[in-house]
């Protein structure tokens, strides 16, 4: 009877051995289909240290994309902080006349007219409207009565 369950063993043994061969055989074909077309056939070991040089390759990419990424952010962040320029208004009053400067980012939309129609509903008669532009700043000077 010993004799039998040895043997029954032994049977149950090589099944799980031929089982295990059979999985990794199917780990390392999955493993070469990932790594970069290679001309000539690769034992496991070959494969192994390749699948490694990749993956370190690949993480030293992934790092380089990433600190890209961050300068494009940085970039694009201050480009949006030199475009928004907040406008000022300073309203001087000369005694009859009245001074209006206006300052704004050359992004804004801002039509000129606009803001002499608003003062012409006040009451103001417009004399003169001059527009400068200075770097990335647009400049409005109107003189009214």
């Amino acid at each position: 009877m010993d004799n039998g369950n040895g043997a029954s063993m032994r049977i149950s043994r090589c099944l799980v051995e031929r089982e295990r061969r059979k999985h990794m055989k199917c780990l390392f074909t999955k493993l070469s289909s990932l790594l970069p077309i290679q001309q000539t056939k690769m034992s496991v070991p070959e494969m192994v240290d390749q699948a490694t040089a990749y993956v370190k390759e690949l993480q030293g990419r992934l790092e380089q994309y990433k600190g890209t990424k961050v300068q494009l952010e940085r970039t694009c962040e201050m480009r949006k902080r030199k475009r928004m320029i907040r406008p000022i208004l300073n309203v001087i009053d000369l005694g009859y006349n009245l001074e209006v400067n206006l300052i704004t980012g050359l992004n804004v939309e801002f039509a000129l007219s606009d803001f002499i129609n608003i003062l012409q509903e006040e009451g103001a008669d417009i004399l003169s409207a001059t527009c400068h532009h200075a770097g990335d700043k647009a400049i409005y000077t109107i003189l009214c009565q």
